[in-house]
């Protein structure tokens, strides 16, 4: 998949109408919603009207009851575990291969995630466990019941710690409606916003744990699907438009359109991911699809 793809993607995390709503997962009997047991992402080059193949992955989903407890791709390119405490997830282990552009020639990735919580079982803190020279990790908080604010830092072994981003998400009926994020955690540093609209049927990634969506890397690559803030809203995303700032002094827009295709109990598909860069569609885009299994 196109790294420029990516970076917009999975950028964009969360969603829930309150903090309590957070961290509490729908359950598996609710007739609207099927756990979801296997996932193929398929990306396209689009030139001229005609399609070719540019990578292909297909996941399979593990549960012990409840429980999201195993991730894996057919390729080998990622595994993930989760172990909970007292029904709360607290361990998230991957391994595979990081993204690069020429996916034949990929490099080991290895990393394990502490998701720590307060007493509210709130998640307020996630840890990267296995780095050699810098350890990074997210902090949370939830200044009222539709805000949520993601810190990511850099921890250096010199000492230093840095700031290097934050994310201001915003929430309405329990879907994610902005994202607003800053360099260096600065608020005078806005570099870009993410809008989104819904459409009225139930997202079937609502059903995973809200936590593990946080709590994932933003560079495994080969999920950024189920990373993407929107992908925990009780919603399908109908449309997402991403405003650029910073450096850019016009502040232009790159629009991104999602379009939804629905089996015959409600649940999307196929949806696919198109760039849109004026009001024409472009010649050449990339469609990103991802169809599930239940």
């Amino acid at each position: 998949m196109k790294k420029y793809l990516l970076g917009i993607l999975f950028f964009s995390i969360i969603s829930c109408g309150s903090s309590d709503e957070l961290d509490n997962q729908i359950p598996s009997t609710d007739p609207l919603l099927g756990k979801i047991k296997t996932l193929t992402l398929k990306d396209e080059e689009i030139a001229n009207g005609i399609a070719s193949l540019v990578q292909k992955q297909d996941f399979k989903f593990e549960y012990n009851n409840d429980k999201l407890i195993k991730v894996w791709d057919s390729n080998g390119d990622y595994t993930e575990n989760l172990s909970y405490t007292n029904g709360l997830l607290t361990s998230i282990s991957i391994e595979g291969n990081t993204y690069v552009m020429d996916m034949s020639n990929p490099y080991p990735f290895s990393e394990k995630r502490q998701l720590i919580y307060d007493n509210n079982q709130r998640l307020v803190k996630v840890k990267n466990l296995d780095s050699s020279n810098v350890k990074n990790y997210k902090t949370f908080e939830y200044p009222s019941s539709d805000v949520i604010i993601v810190k990511d830092y850099t921890d250096y072994y010199s000492g230093a710690t840095v700031n290097t981003e934050m994310l201001k998400i915003f929430m309405s009926n329990q879907n994610v409606t902005k994202v607003e994020r800053y360099e260096d955690g600065n608020l005078s540093k806005l570099r870009d916003v993410l809008t989104y609209e819904y459409d009225q049927k139930i997202n079937p990634n609502f059903l995973i744990d809200k936590n593990r969506m946080l709590a994932l890397p933003n560079y495994a690559y080969n999920i950024f699907l189920l990373q993407n803030y929107s992908q925990i809203s009780k919603n399908n995303v109908s449309k997402m438009i991403k405003y650029y700032f910073g450096s850019l002094p016009d502040s232009p827009k790159k629009e991104f359109e999602i379009i939804s295709q629905y089996q015959n109990n409600g649940l999307p598909s196929t949806i696919y991911y198109q760039e849109k860069i004026s009001d024409n569609t472009p010649i050449n885009f990339i469609r990103v699809s991802a169809v599930y299994g239940y």
